[in-house]
């Protein structure tokens, strides 16, 4: 990729933040597959799905917004550390 620096940092961002695909993955499927046992278990279907599937999406939100500030943070820390 002819347009990127070749900086090892830019690549650490650019990892950090195309893991969110996977993380919600995850999380998705891990919902869909706890809630589908539970909902099959006690015959409560759908209920559990949705509501893991919920706490799913809600938990890779999360997640990609603590990475995000991370982030936010690292790059302030050191454009702070150039101005001195």
């Amino acid at each position: 990729m002819f347009f990127i620096k070749k900086d090892p940092e830019t690549y650490r961002i650019i990892g950090l933040v195309g893991s969110f695909g996977f993380t919600t993955a995850g999380a998705l499927a891990g919902g869909y597959f706890l809630g589908t046992y539970v909902d099959k278990r006690y015959g409560t279907a759908p209920w559990f799905l949705m509501i893991f599937l919920f706490w799913g999406a809600i938990g890779s939100f999360i997640n990609f917004f603590q990475v995000i500030k991370k982030i936010s943070d690292e790059n302030e820390n050191k454009s702070a550390g150039r101005e001195n």
